[in-house]
């Protein structure tokens, strides 16, 4: 197999960032938990972008019904588990770079899977919620950054939870006394408040039910474009014109509208 040199393979970024900074990510680590809709895409931008070591989790299997959104679902991964696949295809871009895997996060393993992580991007399922919980809460108390970049009908939702800014679950108003249901609902409110999809859809066609979302390849994408920019500006120390929460930045194509929206709801929530 080729062995090529950091210099050739990133060498085209060089004008957007310095030679030092291309250096600087082979030193980076980022966490991406999940390696379905977003989660495949967004290792494999940053991969392409020099990031040295990424970090995820995920047990399932690729199967059928994940052909129309899941990157690393082809005809011939359906049944391989989605995390050895994505860790196959991270290695055949940058054979250096360090990928580290776990199933699951829970409370056994979280810290160790945040070690020497600088930058989180939440692409976890829309329907886990005490997992997601852990993350936030863990990557505050060790001061790393978590980016959550979602697709939306024919758009996308971006939030930026800093450790110094409001916490997860002030920003969602979710608290331990209401039931599963009710916190994954508030979850999908205060991803979208400002609610885009509604120019021509009643919902987002969340079922609560079968634990089933509608998606499109396309917003997929536009997360993980939105949400790797954003990771390697972070991961470079570089300010983004992009607000913590509670600001939360939405686009929609179909409605032909962007808006930066400062969630009123989550101001109650502190």
């Amino acid at each position: 197999m080729a062995n090529f040199s950091r210099d050739v393979l990133f060498s085209r970024m060089v004008g957007l960032v310095t030679p030092d900074e291309l250096n600087m990510l082979a030193t980076r680590r980022v966490a991406v938990p999940g390696c379905g809709g977003t989660g495949f895409t967004y290792a494999e931008c940053l991969a392409r972008m020099g990031v040295g070591g990424i970090n995820i989790a995920d047990a399932d299997t690729f199967g059928p019904e994940n052909m129309n959104r899941q990157f690393g679902c082809t005809v011939h991964t359906v049944g391989q588990k989605k995390s050895t696949v994505l860790r196959e295809r991270l290695e055949s871009i940058n054979p250096d770079i360090d990928v580290r895997t776990v199933d699951f996060i829970d409370e056994g393993n979280i810290h160790a899977y945040l070690d020497g992580v600088d930058v989180v991007c939440d692409t976890l399922d829309f329907f886990v919620i005490k997992p997601r919980r852990l993350l936030y809460k863990v990557a505050r108390e060790r001061g790393i950054p978590v980016l959550i970049c979602c697709p939306v009908a024919f758009g996308v939702t971006g939030h930026l939870f800093l450790p110094d800014a409001m916490t997860f679950e002030a920003y969602f108003g979710i608290n331990d006394n209401q039931s599963e249901t009710e916190q994954l609902k508030r979850f999908g409110e205060g991803l979208t408040p400002a609610a885009l999809f509604k120019a021509y859809a009643d919902t987002p066609s969340l079922d609560f039910a079968q634990r089933k979302v509608a998606s499109l390849s396309a917003s997929c994408l536009m997360a993980t474009a939105w949400g790797s920019n954003l990771a390697l500006m972070l991961l470079l120390d570089q300010i983004p014109g992009f607000k913590p929460v509670p600001w939360c930045y939405q686009f929609d194509i179909r409605a032909g509208r962007f808006e930066a929206v400062q969630n009123s709801t989550a101001s109650h929530n502190q």
